[in-house]
């Protein structure tokens, strides 16, 4: 008998509904409990230039070994997982059990394969997850001794994990500053800025004076809280100022 789908609505809708980081928590292991999932983690990267960006990569799970769980963390383990490392390169889940597969593996992803496999975590899924202005994320779920799930329950922890990941990116940025306000004129030249054209040619493209150019630059740069061009252009792009 097909699976009942209510529990991807459900899903769905506490994740529309949530209001805090916690009630994210209760809607996952609630969708999760009526699948193959006995374990779950679940990975948020910042984009560079992001007021949130400090180069540490945001953790959370349930599930899986206390004594794992603790060595993942403070030895920052996600740096050499070959799913979380390569996930914004995916355009499907992966198992665990094909990652010795994967092209071009490193020698510490060689011994991350090496240190989970003595584990014996059983068979698992790694889903890529995307959000606004190149927010993505990565979902690791274990399965256990349950085997792999059905084909069409792997597309509802896809569609659940993505779910859960945009309701994530919505509280996130709801707490994050937003005050930056940049004019028409400003964003336009911040565009050209991050396209790599130099004040000449952006006066040029538009018309403008160089010394014009140079004074929204100034502008784009206090407003953004940034010092360089680079920068700029970075935190335009996390901002989804600049496409």
């Amino acid at each position: 008998m097909p699976r009942d789908m209510e529990y991807l609505r459900e899903c769905f809708r506490a994740c529309r509904d949530a209001q805090t980081f916690r009630d994210l928590q209760v809607a996952a292991k609630a969708f999760y409990g009526s699948t193959h999932v006995v374990m779950a983690s679940y990975f948020h990267y910042p984009p560079v230039g992001a007021h949130d960006f400090d180069g540490q990569i945001r953790v959370g799970e349930f599930g899986y070994p206390d004594a794992w769980r603790k060595t993942y963390l403070e030895e920052k383990l996600y740096l050499s997982d070959p799913l979380a490392r390569r996930a914004a390169s995916f355009t499907r889940p992966y198992f665990w059990s094909e990652v010795p597969a994967l092209p071009n593996l490193t020698e510490d992803e060689l011994e991350y394969i090496k240190r989970v496999s003595a584990l014996n975590l059983g068979e698992g899924l790694g889903i890529p997850l995307f959000g606004p202005a190149g927010r993505n994320g990565y979902a690791a779920l274990g399965f256990g001794n349950n085997g792999r799930p059905p084909p069409d329950q792997i597309l509802e922890l896809q569609a659940g994990a993505q779910m859960g990941h945009l309701a994530y990116c919505r509280l996130l940025l709801r707490d994050l500053p937003n005050g930056t306000n940049l004019s028409t004129r400003e964003r336009e030249i911040l565009r050209w800025v991050a396209r790599g054209r130099t004040n000449s040619q952006i006066a040029e493209v538009l018309h403008l004076s160089r010394n014009t150019v140079e004074t929204y630059i100034r502008r784009c740069f206090e407003k953004l809280d940034v010092n360089d061009r680079v920068s700029a252009a970075l935190r335009g792009i996390a901002l989804g100022m600049v496409d």
